[in-house]
């Protein structure tokens, strides 16, 4: 007997367990990367109700006006620089292929005909998260995050208020939109938190430089990962408006710096202090929403 447990022991001595701690390494770093996809997909689509609202109301004729920092929000129609009208959630509509769309078909630029874009995400620096809000909190709602975010912005003109609902997002998880004009014309910005509680995080503080060619609704992205699995996305975009014959070009009104500062502060969460839920329900009773 103990002659066949030694040669067992030979046996299994000559045959090496695998490297479970690359493996596993492996395994969550694909994970992270599937979850960044699925979240870029859920922006990129998120708008695509309204895209389609604006299809509607082309044919049917104006529906209203935007909205300006006096606090009065629009409904899914702007009226934009020219007198050309558009939707308050601009984004690309999703094509068959998942490929972003919004262009007409048969011109050049019609991404559907093409390979989709793959986005490049790096590291691009860390940063200190400091002790989050004390006093009374409320869970987070789009309007309440709405609030901090124009409180965080630099100065401007703020309009193009929406609510773009993202799949897979729980309570207090918002997704939303708004136009900045610092000068040069608005620009379009989209703010997501989010938590998967999945684990394979970055160290809160990390922060991330997402980047996908040839689409202008997700330019550039900064993440930054808070607390407990929390991150923060600050879209940077370079078009303003869908369309039926492509975008709007748009200037990009904030540097990565200012993004960081914003996506880093400690307010954002899954609960706000409840001031800024309070006063977003004031500011936002009728925010514009996409199911898409």
């Amino acid at each position: 007997m103990g002659d066949v447990r030694g040669r067992f022991r030979d046996e299994l001595a000559r045959h090496p367990a695998p490297p479970l701690g690359d493996m596993v390494e492996q395994s969550v770093v694909q994970g992270r990367r599937l979850r960044r996809q699925r979240r870029l997909a859920q922006f990129g689509a998120g708008g695509s109700a309204l895209a389609m609202l604006l299809v509607i109301g082309l044919a049917a004729g104006p529906l209203g006006i935007g909205a300006d920092d006096t606090g009065q929000p629009g409904g899914p129609n702007l009226v934009l620089p020219g007198g050309s009208v558009g939707t308050g959630s601009p984004s690309p509509t999703d094509s068959p292929t998942g490929a972003p769309g919004g262009f007409e078909p048969g011109t050049e630029e019609n991404p559907a005909r093409s390979v989709q874009p793959t986005p490049f995400t790096t590291v691009i620096d860390t940063v200190r998260i400091g002790a989050g809000p004390g006093g009374e909190l409320a869970t987070t709602t789009p309007q309440g995050a709405l609030e901090l975010l124009i409180r965080l912005l630099p100065p401007g003109k703020t309009s193009g208020y929406a609510n773009l609902v993202s799949s897979g997002a729980g309570p207090g998880m918002p997704f939303v939109q708004l136009h900045l004009d610092r000068g040069d014309g608005p620009g379009m910005l989209r703010l997501s938190i989010y938590r998967d509680r999945l684990g394979g995080d970055p160290r809160p503080g990390t922060v991330e430089l997402t980047e996908v060619p040839g689409n202008c609704v997700q330019t550039q992205m900064i993440t930054v990962h808070h607390d407990a699995g929390l991150q923060v996305d600050l879209m940077i975009a370079t078009c303003l408006v869908w369309d039926p014959k492509g975008t709007i070009p748009a200037p990009a009104v904030l540097s990565l710096k200012e993004a960081i500062e914003i996506a880093a502060n400690p307010a954002w969460g899954t609960k706000l202090p409840a001031e800024y839920v309070i006063n977003g329900a004031k500011r936002f009773p009728k925010l514009a929403r996409s199911n898409g």
